[in-house]
């Protein structure tokens, strides 16, 4: 019978990695108030309330600088400029649309991130707005 080694009865130090983090991205920030966007959005329009102020800075999409290696543009940029068209509806549907337009919106959002960058998905999925059933 082969013998086994006991389990080590310390536990491994954490490894340090030395130098400093890549700096965020300009398109990292956007997606971060993207999502800061989506979340007061959704939780207003949840409860019966307007629309913010339409969020020009968000056309920036297109041009912001990525974290290097983290984008294909050719995925990408599609993905982009459909959340675009979706943020355009959202601010042109009847108020009585507008909560299956913002799901769609945030699906928008989860497609892209299935495809690239799969961190956020979780994140993301929490935004959507349960709809009314009736």
């Amino acid at each position: 019978m082969a013998q086994v080694d006991p389990a080590p009865t310390h536990a491994e130090p954490a490894r340090v990695v030395k130098g400093q983090p890549p700096p965020t991205s300009q398109l990292a920030l956007l997606m971060r108030d993207m999502t800061a966007y989506a979340d007061s959005t959704g939780k207003h329009l949840a409860a019966g309330k307007d629309l913010p102020e339409y969020p020009k800075r968000f056309k920036a999409i297109m041009t912001a600088e990525s974290t290097p290696g983290m984008v294909d543009h050719s995925t990408f940029d599609p993905y982009a400029q459909a959340w675009l068209n979706q943020l355009d509806a959202l601010y042109t549907s009847p108020t009585s649309e507008r909560t299956e337009v913002f799901n769609a919106l945030v699906q928008t959002c989860a497609a892209c991130h299935g495809q690239m960058c799969p961190g956020p998905l979780v994140r993301i999925k929490k935004l959507t707005i349960p709809e009314n059933e009736e």
